[in-house]
């Protein structure tokens, strides 16, 4: 994924690990912003919504639960 900001919507749950580079994460009903590097994951639940953010190019795999 390419350097910016970003908001995605969940209709199942979601687990996203991320596989290279970093992220910045604003989980849903959240106040702070969350870091995730390569290595870490973090869930969603189904039907909500999330912004993500990332200042190098990062990678990221999502598994639907």
């Amino acid at each position: 994924m390419l350097p910016g900001e970003y908001e995605f919507s969940t209709a199942e749950g979601e687990i996203m690990q991320v596989t290279s580079g970093e992220f910045e994460v604003l989980l849903p009903g959240e106040t702070e912003w969350k870091t995730f590097s390569a290595g870490s994951q973090f869930e969603l639940a189904p039907n909500v919504s999330f912004s993500l953010r990332n200042t190098i190019i990062s990678e990221y795999c999502c598994h639907y639960i």
